[in-house]
């Protein structure tokens, strides 16, 4: 499909999606996801967690509303799993949940010129224009398009790169097979980018969630850090004088080893923090774009 641009399209294989369709999406992933569905608009693109009943995050999903689904965005090897837990807890409502694979893939549009059509300027706006979502990803200047397949997009490994490492730099998390259902919301400080709703009612994990949100129990926050080592896997443990002091949500290569958000409990944030065996791992803690409490 050609919209007048003569530049290649990068495709972000990282990103996958799920589609909800039906009488009753709304109200079922209200039913499911941290976020109040009831002030997603199609204007926008917002963040949400799926959770277990125990209140651990399953997935980070960022949300837009098309006039024909919404749509989840997510890890690509999150997929998978992610529909399973989801369609568990369909039963007989009007809602069909299943792969986007079919209808669309994810691209780097930020260099992008497409005749005919407007690119989001603000952070965290969403533009539908036909068969394409276009956004303006959230804490970044960059420009996620959806669109369908296109078997002249030119994979590129820098771009996949430098999404990650600016993710991590706008401090968003995100969870990985690695680290499914290893984190509570707040920890990854959903709640603070806006992600969790207090007031909504009833969601799977809900109560664990308002429970560590009104009695103050929250006692473990994400942060960012880099260190003089290769980048580690989610879920990677880090330590104290090898006592465990938190986990590793991402991590991204940099010339100087890498840089990477950690859950970290706050009560030993400032002692002296270290990836779990592993050498010259010293951490040292970097600023993120948003208060963490």
């Amino acid at each position: 499909m050609n919209h007048g641009s003569s530049l290649p399209r990068r495709q972000l294989a990282r990103f996958g999606s799920i589609l909800v369709t039906g009488a009753a999406a709304r109200e079922y992933l209200q039913g499911q996801l941290s976020f109040d569905m009831s002030r997603l608009t199609p204007q926008r693109v917002e963040l949400a967690s799926c959770n277990s009943s125990q209140g651990r995050v399953q997935a980070v999903l960022w949300m837009v509303e098309r006039s024909d689904a919404f749509v989840l965005i997510l890890p690509a090897a999150m997929i998978e799993r992610t529909l399973a837990r989801l369609r568990k807890y369909v039963l007989r409502s009007k809602v069909k949940v299943e792969s986007g694979s079919e209808r669309f893939a994810a691209y780097d549009a930020t260099s992008l010129s497409l005749a005919g059509v407007s690119m989001p300027e603000s952070t965290g706006v969403h533009v539908e224009h036909d068969a394409l979502s276009l956004i303006r990803w959230p804490g970044t200047n960059r420009i996620l398009m959806l669109a369908p397949a296109d078997a002249s997009a030119e994979p590129d490994p820098a771009v996949e790169h430098a999404w990650r490492l600016e993710d991590i730099r706008a401090g968003l998390p995100q969870v990985y097979p690695e680290s499914h259902e290893l984190f509570v919301a707040q920890m990854l400080n959903i709640d603070l980018l806006g992600g969790i709703s207090f007031e909504k009612g009833c969601y799977t994990g809900q109560e664990i969630i308002a429970r560590a949100h009104f009695r103050g129990t929250v006692k473990r926050r994400m942060f960012r850090f880099r260190a003089s080592c290769p980048a580690p896997s989610p879920g990677t443990r880090v330590v104290v004088d090898g006592a465990h002091a938190g986990d590793v949500v991402d991590a991204v290569a940099t010339p100087d080893g890498c840089e990477l958000l950690a859950v970290i409990s706050l009560a030993q944030l400032n002692s002296p923090l270290a990836l779990a065996d592993v050498p010259s791992s010293s951490l040292t803690r970097l600023e993120l774009p948003y208060a963490v409490g």
